[in-house]
């Protein structure tokens, strides 16, 4: 890297190999622009996951980066805004409290916007854009989540930006080919007087994965041999590679090509590290961004021989407020939904392996009992809290399937006796009997006599109704893993109940025996 004032690029290597520990001393500092009021009333976001930039003065440049944020538009989690990180609307309004400080901020993302496939993941694709965009996102990677979408649907997404100026970038990956002009192969981005070099790259073990004849990929080492002189004749000051891969792979990169002066790789742990990491024969730094979108990393780059560098991990917490553009963003992404309808999302009903669904009312004809500790229960009017929610999520498949009944609750798709919608199958509203229990539509039919059965069948279809908690049963270490809390975990996992205990939350919804 140059630093101003013609500091050479050999003497800040030094600086940096030699202080790197330095750089990790400020990890903790005060927090820049934490909009007032924002945090839920009883919890501060400050004192749980610590202060950000203390002692930092504005830096030449704040450069922002993130990465794979795995679809995850909104915070990470049903456990209360108050203790979830993450959301487009959040990160917003951090990197406006930077701007509003006068800091220049150069973000970048290292690709890896969705997670699935299917007509909702290339529409939060789309969503993602438009908003990271909106937010004045200079480079943004591509990652091999997103090329399993539709070409089709990446060609429209991209194909809206503007072509001379696209911050989607890519040296080794070509969508139908290298010049169909849908992405850049890299970008040069000038802020407070600095040349800052941006390339992302597909790592080669990623590549591999992807099936599709209408992409076009490169050997990561070859498109970055080819790249590299670029920057070099540009006379950029900072040099950054991005890698859709490995830290593994990412150092093999930095070693091969030691210009660059920092590289941000994906694949890591689900939280970054609280300090980056040298790279053993390289000048590079490595950085991690984490998972989910739940934080960013700044660097720092200050006019500076003695601390030219400064690194700070930032929980997007509850200290951020909701940015409204942002948010009405989301809501049109919500209302893109319901005009979809879940068949427009192609999200028609499939069979379940155990029957159809008869809902929660048909079970309590005859289990009163257990019918009447379900009322008490949230279970029993969970669709309400996404109807209630501004914008409400009710059309989103995503949150319904785990406040509806009839639902595959991970892959977010309804079965075809669950739920359709308020109004068409009213019985299957919320999280119901059958959900935990199993399709009842063969239990009831032989118990009201609708068909003739043996009393052996009977029997046998009144024990697969049955489930039984096990010696021990629950999610913590030295536990048992049950069938019973295997069935909760199916809803109560580490994105929506992170504090989920099993023993603990059982005795709110227990109920035995028939009546």
């Amino acid at each position: 890297m140059k630093l101003p004032h013609s500091v050479s690029r050999g003497f800040y290597v030094v600086l940096f190999v030699c202080g790197i520990a330095a750089l990790w001393s400020w990890t903790t500092a005060q927090q820049v622009g934490a909009a007032p009021g924002s945090q839920p009333s009883g919890v501060d976001p400050v004192a749980v996951n610590g202060p950000i930039f203390e002692g930092w003065e504005t830096p030449r440049v704040a450069l922002v980066l993130t990465a794979e944020l795995d679809g995850y538009l909104e915070p990470c989690g049903c456990a209360g805004l108050e203790n979830q990180k993450g959301g487009l609307k959040r990160r917003h309004t951090f990197l406006n409290s930077m701007r509003e400080k006068g800091w220049p901020v150069v973000a970048i993302d290292g690709g890896g916007l969705t997670k699935r496939v299917g007509v909702q993941a290339e529409i939060k694709y789309q969503v993602a854009l438009e908003a990271m965009i909106a937010m004045g996102y200079e480079a943004i990677g591509v990652g091999a989540n997103e090329l399993r979408l539709s070409t089709s649907s990446l060609a429209f997404a991209l194909g809206n930006l503007d072509q001379a100026d696209t911050p989607v970038c890519s040296a080794n990956v070509g969508i139908l080919d290298f010049e169909s002009g849908l992405t850049s192969r890299y970008r040069i981005i000038e802020s407070g007087k600095m040349k800052i070099g941006v390339v992302s790259v597909l790592g080669a073990a990623e590549a591999q994965t992807l099936q599709s004849s209408e992409l076009v990929t490169e050997n990561p080492s070859i498109a970055l041999q080819k790249v590299a002189p670029e920057f070099t004749a540009a006379n950029c000051d900072v040099q950054i590679l991005l890698v859709y891969g490995s830290p593994t792979e990412a150092r093999h990169l930095a070693s091969q090509f030691q210009q660059f002066d920092m590289v941000l790789a994906t694949g890591g742990a689900e939280e970054p590290p609280l300090r980056p990491s040298e790279i053993p024969g390289s000048r590079a730094m490595l950085i991690e961004a984490g998972h989910k979108g739940m934080y960013a990393i700044v660097i720092g780059l200050y006019d500076d021989k003695d601390a030219p560098l400064r690194y700070q991990r930032v929980p997007l917490d509850a200290r951020f407020e909701d940015s409204p553009k942002i948010a009405q963003i989301m809501a049109d992404y919500q209302n893109e939904l319901e005009l979809r309808s879940l068949s427009g999302l192609g999200l028609i009903g499939t069979a379940h392996p155990e029957g159809k669904f008869v809902g929660s009312s048909v079970c309590a004809d005859c289990h009163t009992s257990a019918a009447e500790k379900f009322s008490e229960t949230t279970h029993s009017h969970a669709l309400d809290t996404l109807v209630k929610l501004d914008p409400p999520r009710h059309f989103d498949p995503e949150c319904l399937s785990c406040h509806v009944t009839g639902w595959n609750p991970q892959q977010y798709f309804p079965y075809e006796s669950g739920y359709l919608g308020l109004d068409s199958t009213p019985e299957l509203q919320h999280n119901g009997c059958e959900n935990c229990h199993g399709p009842g539509a063969a239990h009831v039919a032989a118990e009201t006599g609708t068909v003739d059965v043996t009393d052996a069948e009977q029997e046998q279809l009144r024990a697969g109704m049955r489930l039984k908690i096990v010696d021990n049963e629950g999610n913590k270490d030295g536990e048992v893993l049950g069938t019973v809390v295997n069935k909760c975990l199916e809803c109560h996992d580490l994105d929506n109940s992170p504090e989920f205990d099993f023993k603990k939350y059982w005795p709110e919804v227990a109920h035995e025996g028939k009546d």
